[in-house]
């Protein structure tokens, strides 16, 4: 058994909701706060499940029971604990029944304050009701057809079902997608255009304000510069998956694998402040960021059209050649991070690629992302 830290629940009775969580939804909360509200010591929430079980691999047991607690963080009314039944050898249900509730007991003696308190489970399913009133525990049997709202149907289509998950669990079924390219591709312009069109939150390159406000030009960035880079995007996307304002998809413009191209490139330019064993630094900490993302369909823009000269750019990337080898870089980049299978290669014009890309969010907003 693992926990943290609760404030044992006082009263006279103890409500007392379970469930695998794989998400945390409104019908839970339909038991929760009934549970808290019918019993003035409030409500204990346990987070049951075992290893490879439905949650997994998004939602391994240990998340959801960090993620439980996050929503319920600041209610004094509900403390949540965790059975994992893997780790104690409790076998999967309905087989299980007397050394969970053998582990429960040994929950009850420090999350209730009250030793002689009276406990009531609040079950939605009559098997768990029958299971508990067989064993002597006290158990009311809530009527779900007013909200018949459940965890398969949310996984099977998160974005139709959004309003019913709640929010720490919706970072787990955001759909990210990932615009990249070299520069000049137009990525940022499509990366704006798909975020207003679906009236989604996303991105833009982090570096570039860094460099406004930093006075800097390329050639002088070092690997204080670029470890910011990969710091400052990381933790913008990261930032607007979790906002209120992402309603199951997400556009980034840019991310650690893009700033690793760049500075692999930059550290062969001999006209630039990089070193090759500055770069070896940079890399670890990008490989690093690459890992913690999880992109769910990446677009990936080829060299093309005319790479425009604003006056930010570094020039001494604008032929072809010097283009078509940060690509390679960047192709590299994806496969090195084993998201290659997740790309699709873009090479028409500005609007048969917008096109392409609106068609599959539209395909996944209405079937899911399988």
């Amino acid at each position: 058994m693992y926990f943290s830290y609760q404030k044992p629940l006082k009263g006279e009775n103890v409500g007392i909701v379970f469930g695998s969580f794989a998400p945390l939804h409104q019908g839970h909360l339909d038991l929760i706060m009934r549970a808290k509200k019918e019993n003035d010591g409030g409500c204990i929430v346990i987070v049951c499940g075992y290893n490879g079980d439905k949650g997994e691999p998004l939602m391994p047991h240990k998340k959801r029971y960090r993620y439980v607690r996050e929503f319920f963080a600041d209610d004094d009314l509900v403390a949540v604990y965790a059975i994992n039944d893997t780790e104690l050898g409790i076998a999967k249900y309905p087989n299980g029944w007397e050394k969970w509730l053998e582990e429960f007991n040994r929950i009850w003696e420090f999350a209730s304050e009250n030793k002689t308190a009276k406990r009531i489970w609040y079950v939605g399913e009559q098997d768990y009701y029958n299971g508990l009133i067989a064993r002597k525990e006290k158990a009311i049997l809530l009527n779900r057809s007013e909200n018949l709202i459940s965890a398969s149907m949310i996984r099977r289509n998160p974005i139709k079902h959004w309003d019913k998950i709640t929010y720490p669990f919706r970072r787990v079924f955001s759909t990210n997608i990932l615009i990249i390219g070299t520069a000049s591709e137009g990525k940022s312009v499509m990366t704006t255009d798909l975020g207003k069109y679906f009236n989604a939150p996303h991105s833009w390159e982090w570096a570039r304000d860094y460099i406004k406000e930093s006075c800097i030009a390329d050639w002088e960035f070092d690997s204080t510069d670029f470890m910011a880079f990969l710091e400052g995007q990381y933790n913008l996307n990261k930032k607007l998956i979790n906002s209120p304002a992402n309603h199951g998809v997400f556009f980034a413009d840019s991310d650690a694998m893009t700033t690793r191209m760049y500075a692999e490139q930059y550290a062969r330019e001999d006209s630039c402040e990089l070193t090759h064993e500055e770069f070896e630094k940079i890399a670890v900490m990008a490989d690093e960021y690459a890992r913690k993302s999880r992109w769910d369909k990446i677009y990936l823009l080829c060299p093309k059209g005319t790479f425009v000269d604003d006056h930010e750019r570094f020039m001494l990337h604008a032929g072809m050649d010097e283009r078509q080898e940060m690509f390679e870089l960047l192709c590299n980049n994806i496969k090195r991070t084993g998201n290659w299978d997740k790309v699709t290669i873009l090479d028409g014009g500005y609007w048969k690629n917008f096109e392409k890309i609106v068609k599959d969010v539209k395909e996944i907003i209405e079937h899911g992302k399988d």
